[in-house]
């Protein structure tokens, strides 16, 4: 059989055959990600017990090394690589932006076969950019097989993440180079942004072991990286700006699944003007109230020291609500945030309110704008908050 040319004509063929996999892909997604269908509720079943007997569980803390960690773990399940980042541009416009990347593992072993096509992992990436000076948001969605440099990530030598010309690049210790552009779509939208690391990576839960449900080994390995020093270019209909700002860094990894009755997850990052970094997350259930026994989150202080928040520690009130006029779908689109025992509460709201994601699984993810109070002082800052499994 003659080699395969990959010419433009088959690069979209193989996204057809790529998509023959997405029913298994959703799956393992929809159960770690929650989406909140009712097809992703009974999916959830699938991510435990014998059904993921040969994949690796996340039962203790590890001991992380970097930058071989920032890389694949292809033992676990799944697995995500999330940036996120709020700029203001030369001219004073503010965007926010988000590249995931997210693999998904069809088998525990690779089966040897002679073609170089031939793969168990799965990977998809999305791509959002808000502009909220103009009030306008674009989001595009990529998907691929972990085989033949379509896509795929490493840890060593360099840590890279990629899907086709979207990736995260190590390109000096501590320095990692984003690069995304979709000009299939009208208008386009693209990043060129190089991100540099100011402080150590900030570890959730149990030293980086953080619990999704009770069960032992339904968990995720979970760590951030926060005040990322980020400048570069944004691109919008063709216009070309030069931002500068702070990212937010993402990476879990494990084989979990939500607990029994639970839908979706609020996920909040914030990063203050006075050098702290938060992140909240709570899960909710099937009726859409928020279970107060998975409120969790990190502290991180100005001076490095990490504290973790559990359940009870903190409140979390939505102030008001946006309907989705594409799906419907009704989100909270503002919060108030009380942590008393740190003498801390602050004001959530998004940047522009029309911020939700119309991928294969639909969730609303994007820039917000923080005010409040941190030990008695006026603080300010930046953030992204994720919605998943709204109805």
């Amino acid at each position: 059989m003659p080699p395969i040319q990959f010419t433009p004509f088959s690069s979209q063929v193989l996204r057809l055959i790529f998509c023959i996999f997405l029913a298994t892909v959703l799956l393992s997604l929809c159960s770690a990600f929650g989406t909140g269908t009712e097809d992703a509720s009974n999916f959830l079943s699938v991510m435990r017990g014998d059904a993921d007997a040969g994949f690796a569980r996340a039962f203790e803390p590890m001991e992380f090394e970097f930058p071989r960690d920032h890389g694949p773990h292809p033992r676990y399940k799944i697995e995500w690589w999330y940036y996120t980042g709020n700029l203001k541009s030369d001219s004073g416009d503010d965007f926010g932006y988000q590249l995931t990347f997210f693999r998904s593992a069809l088998t525990p072993k690779v089966q040897e076969r002679s073609s170089n096509f031939s793969a168990n992992q799965i990977y998809m990436a999305h791509f959002a950019l808000t502009n909220a000076s103009r009030g306008e948001f674009y989001s595009f969605e990529r998907f691929s097989r972990g085989a033949a440099g379509l896509a795929g990530a490493t840890g060593e030598p360099r840590y890279s993440v990629w899907l086709e010309d979207w990736s995260a690049r190590e390109t000096d210790s501590g320095v990692v180079r984003l690069s995304a552009v979709d000009d299939q779509t009208d208008p386009g939208a693209g990043i060129h942004l190089t991100l540099r690391e100011t402080r150590p990576a900030v570890l959730h839960g149990d030293r980086g072991l953080s619990q999704k449900a009770p069960e032992p080994g339904n968990a995720n390995y979970y760590y951030s990286l926060v005040g990322l020093n980020t400048t570069g270019f944004v691109t919008v209909d063709g216009k070309k700006e030069a931002v500068s700002g702070v990212s937010w860094m993402d990476h879990e990894f494990g084989t979990s699944a939500l607990a029994e009755g639970m839908v979706g997850w609020d996920w909040f990052s914030v990063q203050l003007d006075n050098g702290a970094a938060l992140m909240l997350y709570c899960f909710r259930r099937t009726d859409q109230t928020r279970d107060s026994q998975t409120f969790e989150g990190t502290l991180a202080y100005p001076d490095g020291v990490q504290v973790a928040i559990r359940p009870g520690d903190f409140t979390l009130t939505v102030t008001r609500n946006w309907k989705s006029p594409e799906t419907g779908i009704r989100y909270p689109s503002g919060w108030r945030v009380a942590l008393p025992k740190l003498n801390c509460q602050f004001s959530v709201e998004p940047l522009i309110s029309s911020q939700e994601l119309h991928t294969e699984f639909t969730y609303w993810e994007g820039a917000v704008r923080v005010e409040g109070e941190f030990n008695g002082a006026p603080v300010s800052g930046w953030g992204y908050t994720e919605l998943t499994g709204y109805q």
